[in-house]
């Protein structure tokens, strides 16, 4: 039988899979439309914006902490193997688990 919990792990797989894809489409085309030219990161007033960033948790003694760290203006061409990893990797644990629930039955 499968159970409300493997429900709603395959709808999680599944919506991140799809909001990963959006996001790699719009990226890819935002790269095609500025020719690849990656904007500046800090403006004259010192103010953050645009280029990809990563959000870093802080760690302490194995456990998340509160807050992160920041790391700005990631290659587009990095950013893109993260974000395709991402995807492949949940694929994965799609199939996994959809295995998983058929030989339940």
């Amino acid at each position: 039988m499968i159970t409300k919990e493997d429900c709603k792990k395959l709808y999680n797989y599944y919506s991140q899979i799809e909001t990963t894809e959006s996001i790699i489409n719009d990226l890819e085309q935002f790269i095609r439309e500025s020719e690849a030219n990656e904007p500046n990161i800090i403006d004259e007033n010192y103010k953050s914006y645009g280029s990809i960033q990563i959000c870093i948790p802080y760690f302490e003694s194995g456990k998340f902490k509160d807050g992160s760290a920041r790391v700005f203006n990631i290659h587009y061409d990095a950013a893109l193997l993260v974000l395709q990893d991402h995807v492949d990797n949940l694929r994965k644990k799609v199939e996994e688990l959809s295995n998983r629930l058929e030989n339940k039955k």
